[in-house]
């Protein structure tokens, strides 16, 4: 895995580190989540399998981690999902590009003394927790963690504070929703000299065609797993 030769040391405080997960994602409406999916489980279906994901990942934190939920400004959202994740804070993304979105929540998490935070999309149902932990451990000893995605992009960007704010650069004419934003961030990170580390590969499930994997990987305990079983039977879908 890439990593870069600058030197970090491995303990901020001296202390247990604040740790925080950022996970980005949106309010399950039918219409609005997972539209690529509605061809095969209809708009209720698509959105009720999203709710699904998003609850999923809120439960990658690690016990020691606090959790924030950043959304989109839907009516209703804030409100709903803080009634959803009681113990999570639900935060507004701000307009603009993914880049300035990820820069809002990783600037306001470092202003609030934390010292470990990692974002992760909603998107990627059969992610094992295991990665997210493996992510802020990874922080440890490195300004930046990266999870890989087979399409050139990422799931999860990790920072830790002290390569705060130069690494905002990893944000800024990033070119998002494109094959190359990988090997653009891993040779931004050189440029601002991050030390880095990548977690393996993982995937997405945007696309009826992605079904077929998700059901192969799913964990028969997750939320995904319990709503994919009930859609399968109304859409006559198989079911892990």
């Amino acid at each position: 895995m890439p990593v870069s030769h600058t030197t970090v040391s491995a303990d901020l405080t001296g202390s247990r580190p604040r740790q925080r997960l950022l996970v980005f994602g949106r309010l399950p409406e039918s219409g609005r989540a997972k539209t690529r999916l509605s061809p095969r489980l209809g708009e209720e279906g698509a959105a009720e399998l999203y709710g699904a994901f998003l609850d999923d990942a809120m439960g990658w934190a690690p016990q020691v981690a606090s959790r924030e939920l950043w959304v989109p400004d839907r009516p209703g959202a804030v409100e709903t999902l803080s009634a959803r994740y009681p113990d999570a804070r639900v935060r507004l993304q701000p307009e603009g590009s993914l880049g300035a979105r990820l820069r809002a929540a990783f600037g306001l998490a470092f202003s609030d003394g934390i010292d470990y935070a990692v974002a992760v999309g909603s998107d990627h149902p059969t992610l094992p927790a295991d990665l997210v932990t493996r992510g802020f451990r990874a922080l440890r000893a490195a300004h930046l963690v990266l999870g890989p995605t087979r399409d050139g992009g990422y799931y999860s960007i990790g920072l830790r504070r002290h390569a705060w704010p130069a690494a905002a650069g990893l944000f800024r004419e990033a070119p998002w929703s494109e094959p190359g934003l990988l090997a653009w961030t891993r040779r931004r990170a050189t440029e601002l000299e991050l030390c880095h580390v990548e977690l393996p590969e993982w995937y997405d499930v945007d696309r009826p065609d992605d079904l077929e994997r998700m059901e192969r990987d799913l964990k028969s305990g997750s939320a995904t797993a319990a709503v994919w079983r009930v859609l399968r039977g109304t859409h006559g879908l198989r079911t892990p």
